[in-house]
């Protein structure tokens, strides 16, 4: 079970398949002849079986749930479920329940449906129940909960008699065909286990010892690590999926500290980690063929000629539209000389100008826009413009009308812009010559000198990463409110605060200080003052994050363009560093890690985003495979205060006075005597407590989970005397009361309550 791993990716399913219909039995009657033979009833608090002691197996095992809830798309709204099929409906499971309660019968309405359940599946359509019953219990099960189960066995189903037996006990008569010899038993149960010596041929219940756990807390203590492991995790983990994990991946370690402290090391965490892939969504994939690629490359190719097409045809539209608007309006000019002044002035209106110079404006702007689509087709370049002019903006004021002062004011406006736009295209100008200069000596220093502008560009490329490194940094100091970094910002958000506060809520009394030229306020005198608001500010280093991403960005184009070896030994140190590190391994187990931004830009395939989709719905199983199941020794583990296993036994066979039950302890039931590597572990930890050269001896039942039921099948049927002798029949039920019990070998041990009156009452 250790080398559960190796790169093996185990599924797990939402929850339990569909059971099978179960068929009735129709022998009921002929099993009640000669006597009649038992009907044996393993009621387990996870799993009940049932079924005649003359056969080998049970005839019937479910869960031992019920579920009673409304279903309004059937005449019979109320439903009954019970067993597994309680999971076949998804509006039962919210009402499921149990009739146990830490393995102790408390809840006899559901007990009952559970009864029903057997008989019936079993054949029996009479009134009454003619076979005799022989029912597992918990180990010291409180009185009250038998006198309740004997009342619903005689009361409801009339049944002539009633045999109670301790389950592992008869586990541990199935596997030893006796109780005539010694031992010790550990029953591992589902909310409790229980260590029990066997000497003088029967169950010494008064000598037991309880741990409260079991399987369940096992299940839970799995659950809440792996939510504490993975807290985004996409999808819910149930309590089934838990314990399937328990049972199939769990197992003990030997020395759990030792093997604890190098569980994690890269060389054999390869064997040990088991990764877990729950139900995912597929991703969004392209399944388009290589020629489907280039089809649709194809089209998109022709798409945009035509919007080319169509964008052309309809610049054309516009320029011709233009050319004979500037007919008209060349035609409507040329007029003058042919009209009067009045007729003139009617057809500017007609036209919608004003005047002249409007009509001026309007030919010379279409005459541009004609001559610069002919100068385009032609090929010839446009004539640079010539700059403007604005000869009214030297002139005073004093020498110009209210008309020109009014323009002045203008073309004030207008030569700013212009001028603000040519500094801006004499700096950019500047620029890119700066910058064809850089491109072209890093050429050539990359073709003359390659591997000292290699070790240049990784520097230029480290720093940048340095700072946002730092950034990063930083900010998870400011995040801890005790660190220096946060403590400083606060305080200069507390300066600023209090400045403000004497400035007034208007800026009041510091403002006029300000206006006045106080020699106390020298704030912003050096430019190193304004670096406060850059202390508290936290937009800048999320700009400053987009500028260097983008530069780092740049690097790694040129990079994989010259050097792609170079790029790809990054990723490979990144993945590295990543992999190396105690939590990855912990989570991640020993997958290549995923960068986030690698170096090298590459489109994944489907394949890969499939992957990728899947790991997002992956658990690691590694710590938790030892660490679960631990619980059993070391109960401090999931906070309970109380003795492990180890020093449970050391107790029972201290108590007991028999060192030699040690020589056959044997391990029993549905929880952690599932788990491999009990027996080794408790062999070995045995050995340690007891003196030296004690025979230590451990075994495991054939069948933890069945052997209960097959031990009282067969031992109802071998041990005729000893099992007529320990029927509980409704004579007795009636005298002694529901709580009365005949002992036997594997039963618990019956004190009678003191009589009213008595000394003891």
């Amino acid at each position: 079970m250790v080398g559960a791993g190796n790169g093996t990716v185990y599924e797990i399913p939402d929850g339990p398949a569909d059971p099978e219909p179960a068929i009735p039995s129709f022998d009921f009657a002929t099993m009640g002849q000669s006597g009649g033979v038992p009907l044996v009833i393993d009621n387990g608090p996870r799993t009940c079986r049932a079924g005649w002691a003359s056969e080998q197996d049970p005839r019937l095992e479910f869960s031992n749930l019920v579920s009673r809830y409304r279903n309004r798309k059937l005449s019979a709204n109320m439903m009954l479920l019970v067993g597994d099929s309680v999971y076949s409906d998804p509006l039962a499971k919210p009402s499921i329940r149990s009739g146990f309660d830490n393995d102790v019968v408390t809840n006899f309405d559901a007990m009952e449906s559970v009864l029903d359940y057997v008989f019936t599946m079993l054949g029996c359509v009479d009134e009454r129940v003619n076979q005799p019953i022989v029912m597992t219990e918990a180990a010291c099960t409180p009185y009250t909960s038998r006198k309740h189960m004997s009342e619903l066995l005689f009361e409801c189903y009339n049944v002539p008699s009633v045999t109670y037996g301790v389950d592992s006990a008869w586990s541990y008569y199935k596997n030893t065909g006796t109780f005539g010899t010694d031992g010790l038993v550990v029953g591992s149960g589902t909310s409790t286990s229980h260590i029990v010596p066997i000497y003088d041929a029967r169950m010494h219940t008064d000598k037991c010892r309880r741990i409260n756990l079991g399987s369940d807390s096992m299940d839970d203590y799995m659950l809440k690590l792996l939510q504490l492991k993975y807290p985004s995790f996409p999808m819910k983990i149930t309590d089934w999926q838990a314990r399937q994990l328990v049972n199939k991946y769990t197992y003990y370690a030997q020395d759990f500290d030792e093997e604890l402290a190098g569980y994690l090391d890269m060389e054999g965490l390869w064997e040990r980690d088991v990764a877990v892939q729950f139900p995912f969504p597929m991703p969004a994939l392209d399944e388009r063929t290589e020629e489907e690629i280039q089809r649709a490359t194809e089209r998109r190719r022709e798409q945009a000629k035509k919007m080319q097409e169509m964008a052309a045809k309809k610049r054309q539209e516009k320029v011709d539209m233009r050319a004979k608007e500037l007919e008209e309006l060349t035609s409507l000019r040329d007029s003058k000389d042919d009209v009067g002044e009045a007729e003139f002035a009617q057809r500017l209106r007609e036209a919608n100008m004003s005047d002249e110079q409007q009509l001026a404006e309007a030919i010379a702007s279409a005459q541009q826009v004609v001559n610069r689509a002919l100068n385009k087709e032609l090929g010839i370049e446009p004539e640079e413009k010539e700059a403007p002019s604005f000869p009214l903006v030297d002139m005073p004021d004093s020498e110009l009308t209210e008309e020109q002062r009014a323009e002045k004011r203008k073309q004030v406006f207008l030569k700013g812009s212009h001028d603000a736009r040519e500094r801006a295209r004499v700096e950019k100008e500047k620029e890119r010559v700066k910058q064809a200069e850089i491109a072209r000596a890093d050429d050539e220093r990359r073709r003359d000198h390659f591997d000292e502008w290699l070790a240049d560009m990784q520097a230029k490329r480290n720093e940048v990463i340095t700072r946002m490194e730092d950034r990063r940094a930083r900010r998870r100091e400011l995040n801890d409110r005790r660190s220096h970094a946060s403590q400083m910002r606060m305080r200069n958000i507390a300066d600023l605060a209090a400045n403000e506060s004497l400035a007034g809520p208007n800026g009041g009394a510091g403002s006029k200080r300000r206006r006045r030229g106080d020699p106390d306020d020298d704030f912003g005198a050096e430019d190193d003052d304004w670096n406060v608001y850059r202390d508290i500010s936290k937009e800048e280093e999320a700009e400053e994050d987009e500028e260097d991403e983008a530069e780092i960005e740049r690097y790694n184009k040129i990079l994989e363009q010259h050097a792609p070896d170079f790029l790809e030994g990054l990723d490979r140190e990144a993945r590295a560093k990543i992999e190396r590190t105690t939590m990855y391994r912990f989570a991640e187990g020993c997958q290549p890690a995923i960068l986030d931004k690698p170096a090298v830009p590459y489109k994944p395939d489907n394949a890969t985003l499939v992957a990728r989709a899947a790991r997002e719905y992956q658990l690691h199983l590694n710590i938790e495979r030892i660490r679960v199941p631990e619980i059993v020794f070391r109960p401090s583990l999931v906070g309970l205060d109380q003795a492990g296993l180890l020093e449970t036994i050391d107790n029972v066979v201290r108590h007991t006075g028999r060192t030699s039950l040690v020589s056959n302890v044997f391990v029993t039931g549905p929880g952690f005597a599932q788990v491999s590597g009990i027996v080794e572990r408790l062999e070995r930890d045995i050995r340690s407590i007891v003196p030296v050269g004690t025979p230590v001896s451990v075994r495991r039942a054939a069948d933890p989970l069945r052997d209960a039921w097959r031990g009282a099948a067969l031992w109802s049927v071998s041990e005729a005397d000893a099992f007529k002798a320990s029927r509980v029949t409704r004579q007795d039920y009636l005298e002694f009361g529901g709580e009365y019990i005949r002992e036997h070998g594997a039963s618990n041990r019956y004190y009678a309550s003191p009589a009213a009156g008595s000394p003891n009452f």
